[in-house]
């Protein structure tokens, strides 16, 4: 009988990949959702069970029978400090006590982010794990509580926590729209001279993966990222060559102007009940007088996995 592996936020962008990586590797899995599934998926190895993040038992209930557990689910916007606490605090928190009341869980896999840990101050100096966090958003701020959390899972869980910077692919939910203003002919740089890390989602997925069945990565923090950093200017200009499109129009914009502009994204998002393409919490990491990049040379030094150029990942991901 296959073994059944559980992932919260499992619908979406990494969540989707990683399920297939899972089928791909002999498991059934199961999918968290908050609603009721109108339906199942056709692949009777793929099972979606509704639970409430709020709910301890409810969320045991949705782990009966499985292995293990890969945790996803987080809040990347929120309109206050509130909204990211529940999601990304609370929620991990009552993740944890499911799988501590759950005696059949053996493996917990947990996706934070290079948010948790801050920016580097210097191109020279990526954020390494040995480093003290020190997160400047309310998002790394909660993502680091997450952490907190995940340390408190009962002996006889292997845990690792997972943290990527700028994680992208084909019809991901974020650089995505960055990709739509690209193809407008306008895209403000708000980060100066600051330059990124960056993870394509297959290689995310392989690092998740080794990082559940690998035996020594028990207790420990990761940064998964490419090798090389860039700047902004260099990552829109190679979008813009993956798509077949001019480079656009892009002008400096101050930071009281991306306020301005957060505050009317998140306005029509508050009305419409879309999630905003832009808010306050995002506007404080992108006009920060650093670099978000980090070093993933204790993951490499483990494992030798090799990671996807961005060029070429762009090229992947973006090539009609």
């Amino acid at each position: 009988m296959k073994n059944t592996i559980l992932i919260t936020g499992g619908n979406g962008f990494i969540g989707r990949v990683l399920t297939n990586k899972l089928l791909q590797e002999g498991f059934n899995v199961r999918v968290v959702t908050r609603k009721h599934p109108a339906q199942q998926p056709p692949n009777p190895a793929v099972t979606l069970v509704q639970a409430d993040y709020d709910d301890v038992k409810s969320l045991k209930q949705a782990m009966e029978g499985c292995v293990g557990v890969f945790h996803l689910a987080a809040a990347i916007f929120g309109f206050n400090r509130a909204d990211f606490e529940k999601a990304n605090v609370a929620h991990t928190h009552n993740v944890v006590q499911a799988v501590n009341q759950s005696a059949q869980i053996k493996t917990f896999v947990h996706v934070s982010s290079l948010a948790a840990s801050g920016f580097a101050a210097d191109i020279k100096n990526p954020r390494t794990e040995d480093m003290k966090p020190a997160p400047v958003s309310d998002y790394g701020m909660t993502k680091l509580g997450g952490e907190e959390a995940v340390k408190t899972l009962r002996p006889g869980v292997k845990w690792t926590i997972i943290r990527p910077p700028i994680v992208y692919g084909k019809h991901d939910s974020g650089v995505s729209k960055i990709a739509l203003w690209v193809k407008r002919g306008i895209m403000v740089n708000t980060s100066g001279n600051g330059y990124f890390s960056f993870v394509h989602v297959d290689d995310l997925v392989q690092a998740l993966w080794q990082a559940y069945q690998r035996a020594d990565t028990a207790g420990e923090t990761y940064f998964i990222a490419e090798e090389d950093t860039y700047s902004w200017d260099y990552f829109i200009t190679e979008m813009a060559r993956a798509m077949n499109c001019h480079k656009p129009f892009m002008p400096n914009a101050p930071k009281w102007l991306l306020n301005v502009a957060a505050f009317a994204y998140e306005a029509v998002a508050r009305v419409s009940g879309a999630q905003p393409a832009l808010n306050y919490d995002k506007v404080t990491e992108a006009t920060i007088p650093g670099h978000w990049i980090c070093s993933n040379r204790k993951w490499t030094s483990l494992t030798g996995q090799k990671f996807t150029p961005l060029k070429e990942g762009l090229e992947k991901s973006f090539t009609a």
